[in-house]
């Protein structure tokens, strides 16, 4: 399939759409060091930082290789960004964080979930990867309600100071 910025998923309660510049004050207000405690990044407040990342999520979708999305509630208010990301004919891997008011109520899963049945309608691939820090027991469930099992862990560097203890989760396909 050939990723294009029209691409919308609908989920229960929300709508996915290609991350654009009209979300930059959003993902940097909401991209916080508690939001990102257990992901590689420690945000700034840096809104140049968030247009960089909006111009590469830009590049990567037309090269056919991310799908980073911003999730809008009903009412078109910002919850949070998710990503297919490295699209290959082996492996994908997807990723997502949500704002703190966002959190605690379900939309990962129902994220993630939507994320799968888009891909498994439109791509071929060997596995899916979902790799989550081994504290974060409320994003580990995520995978594991939804089918993935874990494969392997390492560490992954945080910044300067600190590193993460990744599980990554694996959901394979049958040939």
């Amino acid at each position: 399939m050939k990723l294009n910025k029209d691409i919308r998923i609908k989920t229960d309660r929300l709508l996915l759409q290609p991350v654009d510049e009209l979300y930059v004050d959003d993902i940097n207000t909401c991209f916080t060091a508690e939001v990102t405690r257990y992901m590689p990044f420690s945000p700034e407040g840096d809104r140049n930082d968030i247009l960089s990342f909006v111009e590469e999520s830009k590049r990567s979708l037309s090269n056919n290789t991310d799908l980073v999305m911003v999730a809008l509630d009903s009412e078109n208010n910002f919850m949070g960004c998710c990503g297919i990301h490295h699209i290959t004919e082996e492996s994908v891997e997807l990723g997502l964080w949500l704002k703190k008011t966002a959190q605690g109520i379900g939309l990962g899963t129902e994220i993630i979930k939507s994320l799968i049945e888009f891909l498994e309608n439109n791509f071929i691939f060997k596995y899916i990867i979902y790799p989550v820090d081994q504290e974060n027991i409320a994003s580990r469930k995520i995978p594991e309600k939804l089918g993935f099992s874990p494969y392997k862990k390492y560490q992954k560097n945080k910044d300067g100071s600190s590193f993460l203890n990744i599980i990554e989760y694996r959901k394979y396909y049958p040939a």
